[in-house]
C-alpha cells in the first residue's frame, strides 16, 4: 500500500478549496457572462443590472465547480497545450450540469432557465479545457 504525503502548501491548498474559492479570473467571468447574456434574458432589469446578475451567476457556479471538480482538471482552462478530448469535455458537462443544478439554486431564473445557464456556463468552461481550446 502506499502511503500518501503531501507538502504544507498542498495541504493548504486542499483546505483553500473547501472554502469556496473561485478559479476563473474577472476577465473571464466577464467572457463567459457575456456569452450567457445571449442566452438568458432577466425579467424586470435593465441591461446593466442584467449584466451585474449574469456575473454574480457565472461567480456562483464557478464556486460551485470549484468545490465539484479537481483542480488539476479546472486548471486546463489556462493550459491550451494540455487538456481532455472533446468527448471528455462532452461527458464532463452532462456530469457537471446535473451536480451543480443539485446544489445551486438561483431564484430569479425559473428552473428551465437555470439549467440552460448552468449548462451554458459549465459547456464554456469545460470546452475550455480540451487541448487546444482556450475561454
Amino acid at each position: 500500500m502506499t502511503t500518501i504525503t503531501l507538502t504544507h502548501n498542498q495541504l493548504e491548498k486542499i483546505r483553500a478549496d473547501l472554502h469556496g474559492v473561485k478559479m476563473l479570473t474577472n476577465e473571464e467571468i466577464f467572457t463567459v457572462a457575456t456569452r450567457l447574456n445571449k442566452v438568458v434574458n432577466l425579467p424586470f432589469l435593465g441591461e446593466e443590472k442584467e449584466n451585474i446578475v449574469l456575473v454574480k451567476i457565472v461567480t456562483w457556479i464557478d464556486r460551485a465547480l470549484y468545490q465539484l471538480l479537481p483542480n488539476e482538471y479546472y486548471e486546463l482552462i489556462h493550459n491550451a497545450a494540455d487538456g481532455i478530448s472533446p468527448d471528455e469535455a462532452t461527458l464532463i458537462t452532462e456530469r457537471l450540469t446535473g451536480l451543480v443544478n443539485n446544489v445551486l439554486n438561483i431564484p430569479v431564473l425559473t428552473e428551465r432557465q437555470e439549467r440552460i445557464a448552468i449548462r451554458v456556463v459549465i459547456g464554456l468552461i469545460v470546452n475550455a479545457m480540451v487541448k487546444g481550446f482556450k475561454l
